[in-house]
């Protein structure tokens, strides 16, 4: 995962794209990706996970494949940040802070592979 963090982040800095952006996308990818890891598959063949970034003229745009189970994580229900920590379900913030600091985001289920594309708007600071 760190290196594929830092690779995400020379690509989106060489091309301007702002830091909050930058910290977005790769706390999605790291989340996304560490969830399909853990819990996509219950064997130990080999599997492949494809992360893409493409970029416009306003946009970032992440898309997130795999071939592990079938999963929307964005179906999970929204956690409850109200609360005290203590009484709080263990997990769920990962895709919480995703939902929250991504401006679209969308699962789609194709064959054997799970698609999530994500898009945060570009900003350069």
């Amino acid at each position: 995962m760190p290196a594929l963090g830092e690779r995400i982040t020379e690509f989106l800095e060489s091309r301007e794209v702002g830091a909050d952006a930058v910290f977005a996308a790769n706390l999605a990818v790291e989340e996304l990706v560490t969830n399909i890891v853990k819990y996509g598959y219950d064997d130990a063949g080999e599997h492949s996970i494809t992360v893409r970034l493409n970029l416009d003229e306003d946009s970032l745009w992440l898309e997130i494949e795999d071939d592990g189970h079938e999963f929307n994580p964005f179906d999970l229900p929204e956690p409850d940040t109200t609360c005290p920590v203590e009484d709080r379900q263990i997990g769920g913030l990962g895709i919480h802070f995703v939902r929250n600091l991504l401006d679209e985001f969308s699962y789609q289920r194709s064959a054997t592979h799970n698609r999530v594309t994500l898009r945060k708007k570009r900003s350069t600071s």
